[in-house]
């Protein structure tokens, strides 16, 4: 068997960083990551090697030379343009005439690989994956098997929503050299989304062999950091041989009254004034720290200089940084090669510094300062972008992403842009718009709106909309399609992908913002008029509380246009249910309501008990089903071990969706729904109004058949 280390591909976050050194060569315990590949290889009898490159290969390439040092032989094939994962081992077909393995250059691994051919020839296998159990499959791509081995399924970084295994692809993989010839040439080619489903279609056999050694990528900063403690703890799996004592290199000058924990690596010559060196630290050669610092859980390169009384939590500093005093840097921050942190400079969690820069004194460092062109965070989450006002998102940040947003949708799109008209929300909707009217896109603006009305508008007049909502101290940024649904994980990636380069759209046109002329609540109500017997909504007695004044302003308008002989109470929705409750039994309301603040949400009080959550979105499907005289109610999937016999209990069929809500939105509305009733406090509530004889029939059927406990 041969093997083929893939080191020069794009996959690593950290590598802009780095400047002058490749990905494969960052230090680790002063030793390049890509010699423990290569160690691993030679430990399973496999002497003859290739390497991939692409970036920076001179460095590689002189550092192994032909692999004589390591008593093994190396071949070096260099990719004039990215290949992707297995276009850049097709590169190196002429030399992959038997079975081989190919390893990553990010990953640290002790896995058996002996036993992993062993398996892959007693299966018959032509492609067999090394497969690791991880806590969180989100970070990875994860593989399905049966009870053999046989690979059923692939899904590359799933949502939470969208995980069926917490099997991980470690990009360690057994090959026999005929599947190269179903790798297309001329264009990038990736093993998982590309290869390995083709693979599948075509029956080709493929097995996943799961491994119960020890496995890390070290392509984000989380993972290259816990790489480091965990060698600390298990050393076996580089190799080394680690005492529960300090190792510190030749030729070092460390104070006698410094100190330093257990479980830390210092380098040869550095020098230590009385500092406090916590554990987990690992400092290379040649760096000085000054007296009063404290450091732990950290990763210092070589020839840093670190000021006095400064605080290291948790980082990388790469080389050649200069850290004066009264520095503090926290938790996942990186500061890339010669840098320059002045007095009192704090960096914030999570943000990197590009190299060559000065950050000047008194500065706090909150987002990230950019040099190259990779992806270092994710800018998405769940459902949109989320994070701490002028902590995470700033009005720098929202500046940044509105000129993303403008570039990524056509110059002619009609962008509506909307906030709940908080503060905070207001500084960030008026920085993305002026970020987008920089690309020359054209923008409409409605303030006021709660976010389901803002959906339906962008839906009925729109190619856009970007919507910013606050929570608390958090702000919330959606981004919208033309149908109003939240954009695909594509997009999102694509305006990830310009936040980072920041290669924006240049346009001499820019176009002043456009406010709505007509009413949203007019619109709302057209809506509701085409969608809705509003006769219906007459005299009916109900209670509303919600704590948002323009939703208790909405109901105001709507209960006086439809007559409805409402109450309205603007309090907090905590605290209320008991409230409300007593309200409706002594004043003989039909219904009562409690609605959030963002308007999506709300729970419903009715005959002496409170429905919310899963069963009231049940409800909510049932008079869906109903309204649009659909065979099948619509819910996502995780209602599945909620309902249980409610299809034979009342002879419903159920539609499953997906989780997450783009596209639990998109089967509505191929279905012709024209409301997104789970997501729409007011027009749900129209709905159970429109029906109540209905409702309270299958009130009395839930409590009946005792399929739901009703909270009293």
């Amino acid at each position: 068997m041969k093997g083929i280390i893939m080191a020069g591909g794009s996959g690593t976050r950290l590598r802009p960083l780095t400047a002058a050194i490749p990905k494969p060569m960052i230090p680790f315990f002063n030793k390049p990551v890509i010699e423990y590949a290569v160690e691993l290889l030679k430990k399973h009898n496999i002497s003859k090697i290739a390497t991939t490159l692409q970036y920076m290969p001179d460095k590689i390439i002189n550092h192994f030379e032909d692999g004589k040092k390591w008593d093994v032989e190396i071949n070096h094939y260099i990719e004039k343009d990215p290949l992707g994962t297995a276009g850049s081992v097709k590169n190196a077909k002429d030399f992959l005439d038997t079975t081989f393995v190919v390893l990553s250059g990010d990953g640290i691994t002790d896995a058996d690989l002996t036993q992993a051919y062993k398996f892959h020839k007693e299966r018959q296998s032509k492609v067999t994956i090394i497969l690791k159990e991880v806590e969180i499959p989100i970070e990875y791509g994860i593989v399905l098997i049966d009870k053999e081995g046989k690979v059923q399924k692939f899904f590359e970084k799933p949502s939470w929503s969208e995980v069926f295994s917490n099997l991980a692809n470690t990009g360690i993989y057994i090959i026999e050299p005929e599947i190269l010839d179903y790798i297309e040439d001329g264009r990038p080619y990736d093993f998982s989304k590309d290869l390995f489903p083709k693979l599948l279609t075509q029956k080709i056999p493929l097995f996943g062999y799961v491994t119960k050694g020890y496995w890390c990528d070290i392509g984000d900063v989380s993972s290259y950091i816990k790489a480091h403690q965990d060698v600390f703890k298990r050393g076996g799996i580089v190799n080394l041989k680690l005492p529960q004592t300090p190792i510190i290199g030749n030729n070092f000058n460390v104070s006698s009254n410094a100190k330093i924990s257990h479980n830390v690596f210092i380098g040869d010559e550095c020098y230590i004034e009385d500092a406090e060196i916590g554990e987990y630290t690992v400092i290379g050669n040649n760096v000085k720290i000054g007296k009063g610092t404290q450091i732990s859980h950290s990763i210092i390169w070589n020839q840093s200089h670190i000021g006095e009384h400064s605080e290291l939590k948790g980082c990388v500093i790469c080389n050649k940084v200069f850290i004066k005093d009264f520095v503090r840097v926290y938790e996942k921050a990186v500061i890339g090669n010669e840098n320059t942190l002045k007095d009192y400079v704090e960096v914030k969690p999570e943000v990197k510094i590009w190299p060559k820069k000065v950050v000047e004194s008194n500065t706090v460092v909150d987002q990230n300062v950019f040099w190259g062109t990779e992806v270092i965070k994710n800018v998405f989450w769940v459902r949109g972008i989320d994070g701490e006002f002028n902590i995470e998102i700033t009005p720098q940040f929202a500046l940044k992403l509105g000129n993303s947003i403008g570039s990524i949708f056509d110059k002619n799109a009609r962008i509506l842009i909307g906030d709940d008209k908080t503060s905070k929300s207001s500084v960030i909707r008026k920085a993305i718009e002026t970020g987008a009217q920089i690309t020359g896109a054209r923008l409409f603006r409605t303030r006021s709106t709660i976010l389901p009305i803002f959906r339906y508008i962008v839906q009925d007049f729109y190619d856009a909309g970007v919507y910013v909502r606050t929570r608390g101290d958090n702000l919330k940024i959606e981004i919208f399609d033309t149908n109003g649904i939240n954009i695909s994980k594509e997009m999102e990636r694509k305006i990830e992908n310009l936040f980072i380069t920041c290669d924006y759209r240049e346009s001499h046109d820019v176009y002043f913002v456009n406010e709505l002329t007509t009413s949203p609540y007019e619109m709302y109500f057209s809506r509701i008029e085409n969608n809705f017997d509003i006769n219906k909504l007459k005299n009916r007695k109900v209670c509303f509380i919600s704590e948002d004044k323009e939703i208790i302003n909405l109901l105001e308008n709507i209960s006086q246009r439809y007559l409805l002989k409402s109450t309205l109470i603007s309090g907090e929705s905590n605290g209320c249910v008991k409230f409300l409750k007593n309200l409706c039994t002594n004043n003989n309301y039909e219904l009562g309501f409690v609605i959030d603040r963002q308007g999506e949400h709300f729970l419903m009080s009715f005959d002496n008990c409170s429905i919310y959550g899963e069963k009231l979105k049940m409800l909510l499907a049932l008079l869906e089903k109903r309204k649009y005289k659909k065979e099948f109610a619509i819910l996502p999937e995780f209602f599945k071990t909620f309902l249980n016999d409610l299809e034979k209990q009342f002879s419903i069929e159920i539609k499953w969706t997906d989780n997450e809500i783009r596209n639990y939105i998109k089967t509505l509305i191929a279905e012709n729904i024209n409301y997104f009733f789970y997501y729409d406090a007011i027009s749900s509530i129209l709905l159970i109004l429109e029906n109540i004889d209905f409702v309270k029939e299958i009130i009395s059927k839930f409590k009946t058949q005792k399929l739901v406990e009703i909270y009293m």
